[in-house]
């Protein structure tokens, strides 16, 4: 599984970015979408104050760490609880926040609904409760505890008319559906052939993962610059088409 859309906004929401490095309420050095030391297999950067940042590397070392060091940290426990994908953004987010959920599950031996209610209990540091943690324990906590729509995969089909080998897919393999995101699965292998052809028509070296996330769909926005159609990320029948026909 992989944070959705959704997840992601709540820990942006959260974090907030700052692009100067800065010394949080507990006194850690943090820059970006709340990245620190902790981080440093990731970023390959010690983080100390001064130190300066782009827009691009910080939403590039957010979505590495949650990729690399958070979700499978959630996944650990995946066998046992079977995550909704509601319940593994608010997990995502939770870790990426405390460090692991290892103590929230007492290491996978509480019931789903005691990880909820003590989800909430996390909400202060060195003895003290701060506003803004409350807020994101009770954003976590709600949406932990939201089920998923469940939308069976025909109607998807129905719905955006696609029926092609390539993926029409929003950015990380989501489809927009009502207020939500709804996983598509089973794509991943067309995944990597979008990645694999936009490479190739771009120049952009992409790491073929069959994960739909943002440098992915940059790739895509390139490709369709190039060949000279709408830039909207989603590689679709058109896109495909077009690409089918272009010659360097």
């Amino acid at each position: 599984m992989h944070i959705s859309e959704k997840g992601l906004k709540l820990i942006k929401e959260f974090e907030g970015c700052y692009l100067k490095a800065y010394r949080d309420p507990v006194g850690i050095i943090t820059i970006g979408y709340g990245v620190t030391n902790a981080d440093k297999s990731v970023t390959g950067t010690t983080i100390k104050e001064g130190l300066r940042i782009s827009q691009a590397t910080a939403d590039k070392w957010l979505e590495e760490s949650i990729r690399r060091l958070y979700e499978p940290k959630v996944m650990k426990y995946n066998d046992k609880y079977h995550w909704n994908q509601n319940q593994f953004d608010a997990l995502v987010s939770f870790a990426y926040n405390i460090g692991s959920i290892d103590q929230l599950t007492q290491n996978g031996t509480r019931s789903i609904q005691m990880i909820a209610d003590k989800m909430l209990e996390y909400d202060g540091a060195k003895g003290k409760k701060l506003a803004g943690l409350t807020r994101r324990r009770k954003a976590e906590h709600d949406l932990f505890i939201t089920k998923p729509s469940n939308v069976p995969q025909k109607a998807v089909q129905k719905r955006t008319g696609y029926t092609g080998k390539f993926p029409c897919l929003p950015p990380r393999g989501y489809y927009k559906w009502g207020d939500g995101y709804l996983q598509l699965r089973g794509y991943n292998t067309q995944i990597k052939r979008v990645q694999k052809l936009c490479t190739w028509i771009t120049g952009v070296k992409l790491t073929i993962d069959g994960d739909y996330g943002n440098r992915t769909v940059e790739a895509v926005k390139k490709a369709q610059g190039i060949l000279k159609i709408k830039r909207d990320g989603h590689f679709g029948p058109d896109t495909l088409a077009k690409a089918r026909l272009y010659k360097k």
